[in-house]
């Protein structure tokens, strides 16, 4: 069976790693003339690290970037408000959140793949299915054919109008600025990520190297933000009231690699399948970042669709079982963190007390029990 992914990110380049170990020989084409990560560094929580340990990945990336242990969550003014120990979670799962560059997790996926079976430069314009199968238009003219079509092409997948046409993209009202600053963390905070809430700004960061450190910096406020002025000198004035390290984090970062992101997301889809065409990672449950499973589900979505494709006895039924199989989970964790990004945006004094009071009451070991649900696979 000829098989064509369009995206090669995190998702779609999975997806090709454990086809090819499922016996496929799948054809990736990818949009951007190189293959340049859309983001500075991811987290991979416990449960992508276990799907990336069964495709013989893990160890490699945990040689690249930093094991976790931990997961913090402060107020700005009355400090923290919860925290996951993730030395529990490895213990438990054998895995924990590995916090990385994206650049190496997607050299270190597309490394596991024949070079030929990447094609860059090659971003997909329309998509025309039939009974033989499904062609692929290039915006150079070209064409290709498969007998089923994989769109892995993100929040603004072309692919996508194939099975759902017309889908809306939901504005959190968030825009996130992010980078990387060339320092290291202060004693104790070597393995942990630390997300700090103030009202209408929040900033997290964590290791991604012993000497680098990727950081986020979410603010509710609307396009232009800060009105095209210059992005670091305005975080700093924005953030000049958050506590060490943020302003030892900003005034260590290249001002020329911050980038801005309006975080938004996709509500939910009844189909992921139609016909030959199928949707996985963003293009099928775009997600807000605020539980940092956007990188994982898709990871579990590729290896999941893989080993259904080498089971099934007929592309329809590997499909119907993978939707059946995913949709349920992928979305519930979409909307938590939906929820999570607005409750971390209170800007109402009296809400933000209530809110502080209820994640003080939560206690530890149910906190660590939700947490630990997000990491278990059902497959």
């Amino acid at each position: 069976m000829k098989i064509m992914i369009i995206g090669g990110g995190i998702g779609g380049l999975t997806t090709a790693v454990a086809l090819r170990q499922a016996g496929f020989a799948p054809l990736v084409y990818e949009a951007a003339p190189s293959l340049e990560p859309v983001g500075k560094g991811i987290w991979l929580p416990t449960n992508a690290m276990l799907v990336l340990e069964r495709l013989g990945l893990a160890e490699a990336l945990v040689a690249l970037g930093i094991e976790l242990t931990a997961i913090e969550v402060h107020d700005r003014a009355t400090g923290r408000l919860q925290a996951i120990d993730l030395a529990a979670v490895k213990a438990r799962f054998g895995r924990t959140t590995t916090s990385i560059l994206r650049a190496d997790l997607q050299a270190t996926l597309a490394a596991a793949l024949p070079a030929e079976s990447i094609q860059l430069g090659k971003r997909c314009v329309a998509v025309q299915q039939a009974e033989a199968g499904v062609t692929v238009t290039f915006a150079d003219g070209s064409t290709a054919a498969a007998d089923l079509l994989i769109g892995a092409d993100g929040l603004r997948s072309v692919v996508r109008d194939q099975v759902a046409p017309g889908v809306q993209l939901r504005d959190s009202g968030q825009r996130c600025f992010l980078g990387v600053a060339d320092v290291r963390l202060p004693a104790g905070q070597h393995t942990v990520v630390r997300e700090i809430w103030g009202g209408t700004c929040r900033f997290g960061y964590s290791p991604v190297t012993p000497d680098k450190v990727y950081w986020f910096a979410p603010i509710a406020a609307p396009e232009p933000i800060f009105g095209g002025t210059e992005p670091l000198a305005a975080l700093q004035q924005a953030y000049a009231a958050f506590p060490d390290p943020v302003a030892d984090i900003l005034a260590h970062t290249d001002p020329a690699q911050i980038i801005l992101v309006p975080l938004k997301d996709i509500l939910p889809q009844k189909r992921w399948y139609a016909g030959r065409v199928v949707l996985l990672g963003d293009a099928a449950h775009a997600m807000t970042p605020n539980l940092g499973q956007g990188g994982a589900q898709a990871i579990e979505d590729g290896y999941f669709l893989a080993w259904l494709l080498a089971e099934k006895p007929t592309v329809e039924a590997a499909l119907a079982a993978y939707q059946a199989g995913r949709r349920p989970r992928a979305q519930r964790i979409a909307s938590q963190a939906w929820r999570i990004g607005q409750l971390a945006h209170l800007t109402s004094a009296p809400a933000r007390f209530l809110r502080n009071t209820a994640f003080r009451l939560v206690p530890a070991s149910l906190g660590q029990r939700q947490a630990e649900a997000l990491y278990k696979l059902d497959f």
